[in-house]
């Protein structure tokens, strides 16, 4: 597979059909071999992989953070504090590698596989399972059930949980390459703490005349208590309110267990 390309441009350019007709060539080698020295086909999934805007910066980098007030501001002269900080999701680069968004891929593999479909019944031709065959050699083979069952073999069958794409999206983010800040005391990208304070008074009485002459009323002792509301930029996230998912790095999603990223279904016993 070639290097990754733009998002844009990756939804603009893969294309399952190459590799459907690939996996036909193969499948119709079971009643025609290739020629001797013939070119091998070759049969490969299309790149999965694109280069993405970072979803927190937007592709900038950096991040315009405003301090929000949680009661530290009360009093102060002058607007909220206004900072910019490196964009801690991508590390301050705009963009990271990732698949394509799983959901977008499926829809394309869908369309991709009726294009193909059309095209070989168009031409009057056979369905074998996935796999497509000349009406003429289907007539052929129609009473040899195990020719025709090693053709739809040949082919294969699509994984049902990857549908021929050999990823699947992420469970922790969905698909969305990120997650919330796991910082409990993060409050929209904004950690803020408090703390309270105790202080103890003593004041003395007074003093007043009584049977006997002059007497004091003793001391008393009174507490106030202050609480100072401290918010800084969250040092997990950066301000960012999210971080790039742990599970898949930010990828979104990663190659597909059940078929081990091959993207087609497993046989009893094997691949």
């Amino acid at each position: 597979m070639g290097d990754a390309m733009t998002l844009s441009a990756m939804l603009l350019a893969v294309s399952f059909l190459p590799y459907f007709e690939a996996r036909n060539t193969i499948a119709n080698y079971v009643y025609a071999p290739p020629a001797e020295g013939a070119e091998q086909v070759k049969c490969e999934r299309p790149e999965l992989r694109a280069v993405t805007k970072c979803p927190a910066c937007g592709g900038t980098g950096k991040l315009a953070l405003e301090e929000p007030n949680f009661g530290q501001a009360n009093g102060r002269i002058g607007g909220p504090r206004k900072t910019t900080a490196k964009c801690k999701v991508c590390d301050g680069k705009g963009k990271f590698e990732s698949y394509i968004p799983p959901a977008d891929l499926t829809a394309q593999v869908a369309r991709d596989r009726e294009q193909f479909a059309s095209s070989h019944q168009g031409r009057g031709e056979i369905a074998v399972g996935q796999a497509f065959i000349p009406n003429s050699v289907y007539g052929e083979l129609e009473k040899n059930r195990k020719r025709l069952k090693l053709i739809e073999e040949a082919y294969g069958k699509p994984c049902p949980k990857c549908q021929w794409t050999g990823i699947e999206a992420c469970r922790k983010c969905h698909g969305e390459g990120v997650a919330d800040c796991p910082e409990a005391d993060c409050k929209g990208g904004w950690l803020v703490t408090k703390t309270t304070t105790e202080r103890s008074h003593t004041s003395s009485g007074g003093s007043f005349r009584g049977s006997g002459g002059m007497r004091s009323s003793g001391s008393r002792r009174s507490s106030t208590k202050q609480t100072n509301v401290n918010v800084q930029i969250c040092p997990t996230c950066g301000g960012a309110k999210k971080i790039a998912c742990p599970e898949c790095n930010g990828r979104r999603a990663r190659p597909c267990k059940a078929c081990s990223g091959l993207g087609t279904k497993r046989k009893s016993g094997g691949l």
